[in-house]
């Protein structure tokens, strides 16, 4: 029994492309990680390459196509920065030239504003009780986890949490 048609006498490569379009249909995926499942499926190297071409050709796969959909839900739609986008489409393999065409998008936005936005939300749902220099911390650790850097994530971290205007009377 072939591990990739199940046994039947069907061209390899067809039942490789049927896997992937069955694969993608769910979620798009980037031609990495349906390789890894060819792979695991015992699929030869040169088969689900031949499939991958196919599932390319039949818009099924387009790395560059995900990184653009990427970076548009979770950069414009949830304002994750630039450095956390590339990094999760890193992991899931997409090449740089893809990733980079599609944080382009980006270059535009006030990522200021952008962190100041979110920080705000965020400072809302904090307890009224916290002193400003420990809403100031978790601001500042909320908004590198979501992918600017630190200098710009300390100075809205301060500006929001009203530390700037803090000061100690002891």
């Amino acid at each position: 029994m072939s591990p990739v048609n199940g046994g039947g006498d069907g061209d390899p490569v067809t039942a490789a492309v049927a896997f992937v379009l069955r694969s993608t249909q769910s979620r798009p995926q980037t031609e990495a990680e349906l390789r890894d499942k060819l792979r695991n499926r015992q699929v030869p190297a040169d088969i689900a390459e031949r499939a991958l071409d196919r599932a390319r050709q039949l818009g099924a796969t387009d790395d560059a196509a995900f990184a653009r959909a990427w970076v548009a839900d979770r950069g414009v739609k949830r304002g994750y920065g630039t450095a956390r986008l590339r990094d999760e489409l890193r992991r899931r393999r997409v090449p740089d030239e893809p990733i980079e065409a599609a944080l382009e998008v980006l270059q535009e936005r006030n990522e200021q504003a952008i962190a100041t936005q979110l920080a705000g939300k965020r400072a809302a749902g904090m307890p009224a009780s916290l002193e400003p220099p420990a809403v100031a911390r978790r601001l500042q650790g909320y908004l590198v986890r979501r992918g600017y850097g630190p200098a710009l994530a300390q100075r809205v971290a301060i500006d929001v949490s009203g530390l700037n205007r803090y000061r100690s009377w002891d």
